[in-house]
């Protein structure tokens, strides 16, 4: 990896970071607990999560994941934390020392210009495309239906360097 590469990798963990803050904030509130943020749903729908605070560059404790825990206990939600490995490598044995079992998910990510890959002949009457945020094919609470979720979608999208706007309704300004 050159460090050009290092650099477009950080770049884009960073757009990443500020996407997973900006989401949620459209239909919960926040409790602050310093290196953790809770966001606690407002209204009807799915439960929200705890993650890493945006900017926080310290380490995390199962001491503050704790914390968390008896607050999500105390309101009736899910002991549920998400973040990236790549940007609260701390986190993971936080948690897992705290008692919570970890599931990963990779992160896989696809640059815009990049052609979508190849794939095998699909089965019939299976369909294989690139949706955006606005496609009409995703469901109830995603990007179309939800105007919180189109607004961080807009702002993350234009805040990239010459915001194309590409994948969504509104021109950048």
């Amino acid at each position: 990896m050159t460090s050009v590469d290092l650099a477009d990798r950080r770049e884009l963990l960073d757009r990443l970071e500020q996407y997973y803050d900006a989401v949620p904030r459209s239909g919960a509130r926040v409790e602050d607990f310093g290196p953790l943020s809770l966001f606690i749903r407002e209204g009807q729908g799915w439960p929200f999560y705890a993650r890493p605070t945006l900017g926080w560059s310290g380490s995390v404790s199962a001491a503050d994941v704790n914390r968390v825990r008896a607050r999500q206990r105390e309101l009736g939600i899910p002991e549920s934390f998400e973040w990236v490995a790549e940007t609260a490598p701390t986190l993971r044995a936080a948690v897992e020392q705290a008692g919570l079992a970890v599931h990963e998910h990779p992160l896989m990510v696809l640059g815009p210009d990049v052609p979508a890959p190849a794939v095998p002949e699909p089965a019939d009457g299976v369909v294989v495309r690139t949706v955006g945020p606005d496609d009409l094919v995703l469901p109830s609470g995603a990007g179309r239906s939800s105007p919180g979720l189109r607004r961080a979608w807009h702002r993350w999208r234009c805040s990239r360097p010459g915001g194309t706007g590409r994948g969504g309704a509104r021109p950048c300004r």
